[in-house]
């Protein structure tokens, strides 16, 4: 029995990689172990490009179905736009302005918060060491090794947003986090990717909004570094359709259909 190939959405403009993988998921399909990579490229000049049709598309069908917009999914990977409001500040005095005053807005605001968010993984990481409790600020710590000039561990080039002791629970529908683990790579001309693993990942209301936030994390650290921001590959074990029915997205897949061709 030959192995399945992974399927590779590998494009530069991040509404056209999302297009393809929200039509291929949109297909009457099995399930199966067939691994998905979503690979956004062509990153050096800042964020990535958005196809504005596919956008505004998104945008209108999540609003019909309840759903949040795109930025609001991207913030809770990383509040980029408050990051541009105060001036871009550094990251320690910015990562405590998200822990104690945006979270506590965001789990007050929608009880889908309550088992945290993304960016407060990233930022304020509890675990015990030496049987002590410690809150670990993983983004920093990953920023500073990136700023070093030596050689650095690669391994621990690594921020965890899945957490035993908190998610290893008998609920059969949790929601969050579905992002397991974020992983940053370093090539020898100063420029990085972001790898991001997903055993599933709901395509239609949360997976465009992943993707931008995590392209907007990748400037960040971009900016604290002074490194070039180059890839977001994201790899996912299974990709479903998520919140909506198949009905209520018929106009979002007419748009992505025209604008990137047939499913795979």
């Amino acid at each position: 029995m030959s192995a399945e190939q992974p399927i590779v959405f590998q494009r530069s403009d991040l509404a056209i990689a999302w297009g393809r993988l929200f039509n291929h998921v949109m297909q009457p399909q099995h399930r199966d172990l067939r691994l998905f990579v979503v690979s956004i490229g062509a990153l050096d000049a800042g964020l990535p490009s958005e196809n504005q049709s596919i956008r505004a598309a998104l945008d209108s069908a999540l609003a019909a179905s309840k759903r949040y917009p795109v930025d609001v999914t991207a913030m809770t990977i990383f509040p980029y736009k408050s990051w541009v409001r105060l001036g871009r500040p550094p990251c320690a005095p910015f990562s405590d302005r998200c822990v104690k005053r945006l979270l506590p807005r965001l789990r007050a605001l929608d009880r889908r918060n309550q088992y945290g968010t993304y960016f407060e993984r990233m930022m304020a990481y509890s675990g015990v060491r030496g049987e002590k409790s410690r809150t670990v600020n993983q983004l920093e710590h990953v920023i500073e090794l990136l700023k070093k000039s030596r050689r650095r561990r690669e391994s621990a080039l690594q921020i965890s947003c899945f957490d035993p002791a908190k998610d290893h629970t008998g609920q059969p529908v949790r929601g969050f986090p579905c992002l397991q683990q974020i992983g940053i790579s370093r090539d020898d001309g100063r420029r990085f990717s972001i790898n991001a693993f997903y055993p599933t990942q709901f395509v239609f209301d949360r997976a465009y909004g992943n993707y931008l936030g995590l392209c907007q994390l990748g400037d960040f650290i971009a900016h604290e570094t002074g490194l070039k921001f180059s890839y977001l590959n994201c790899f996912i074990s299974r990709p479903e359709l998520g919140g909506g029915r198949k009905a209520d997205v018929a106009d979002l897949l007419e748009v992505t259909s025209a604008v990137c061709g047939a499913a795979v």
